[in-house]
């Protein structure tokens, strides 16, 4: 798919990034253009050194943001942005991805696959560079604020002292937008600049009581978890839900599997946020 033009005084060009300072002149843009124009999108940034605390965040709150209709955003860097593409895309959902590098320079081999799924499935990638210019330092915080100006909220997942998702957070303040903050652990250095923003009063928790509105249905839950899950996942889920918190070898027990079986598929619903654990007693959520 070839890349085009889109340039600030066309008819086409966003309104709501004639508002981002410093002014953007136009955009290079590839995939479905018209997803810049959704009713309903959301930012969503973190750090690049994620941990299994904001992918377990990410694998719980992408789904049920997809199923409230949103669109997602972000900057396509490895850490938290490509996690949540790769969900959001996972979950049917569509995806923004804007760069801080021209939009016909080299994708990084690890992410070729999932670059070309999301235009395969209609998603959109931009950026404001030349097509083929690499991105620099000063290029990634840039182009935060056109992830900023394209979304309806943003959602910080975790972030250091000195990430540039604190940028974003700066972003959205400026433009009026609302920001949430995932609380976390007080030893973890990536859940430093999350909490600073909570503790300043710059940022709303974001917490699952977010998703509790009309617009998230207990029944979009329950499909999409059976989607996702494979045979002996789902089995697990259903076990778990009627008779509460179990051992690993009480399941695997109960289920006639080893427990390297039952270890294996645990670990991946835990991935998924789909079940718990607390001193070796396994839960759904």
């Amino acid at each position: 798919m070839e890349s085009r033009y889109v340039d600030r005084d066309d008819g086409e060009f966003p309104e709501r990034l004639k508002l981002v300072k410093p002014p953007i002149k136009g955009l290079w843009v590839k995939g479905e253009y018209e997803l810049i124009n959704s009713q309903k999108i959301v930012a969503i940034v973190g750090s690049r050194k994620m941990s299994l605390y904001g992918k377990r965040v990410l694998a719980e709150i992408v789904p049920k943001l997809v199923e409230m209709g949103y669109v997602t955003i972000s900057g396509f860097m490895y850490g938290i942005d490509i996690e949540m593409h790769r969900l959001t895309l996972e979950n049917e959902g569509k995806t923004i991805g804007v760069f801080g590098w021209g939009i016909d320079a080299p994708i990084i081999p690890e992410n070729q696959n999932l670059y070309h799924k999301a235009i395969e499935s209609g998603s959109l990638f931009l950026s404001e560079l030349e097509p083929n210019r690499r991105g620099e330092l000063w290029t990634f915080p840039l182009r935060n604020r056109i992830v900023v100006g394209l979304s309806d909220m943003v959602i910080v997942i975790e972030a250091g002292m000195k990430s540039g998702s604190l940028s974003s957070a700066n972003w959205a303040r400026k433009l009026g937008k609302p920001v949430y903050a995932i609380p976390g652990s007080i030893f973890s250095t990536v859940s430093l600049g999350c909490n600073w923003l909570l503790e300043q009063n710059l940022a709303k928790p974001m917490t699952l009581g977010f998703f509790t509105d009309n617009s998230y249905s207990e029944k979009a839950r329950m499909n999409r978890k059976k989607g996702k899950m494979n045979e002996g996942e789902s089995t697990l889920v259903t076990l778990l839900t009627l008779e509460g918190p179990l051992s690993l070898n009480e399941l695997s027990r109960k289920l006639a599997r080893t427990a390297g079986e039952v270890g294996a598929d645990l670990t991946s619903l835990l991935l998924k946020g789909e079940v718990s654990e607390e001193r070796g007693m396994w839960s759904s959520r």
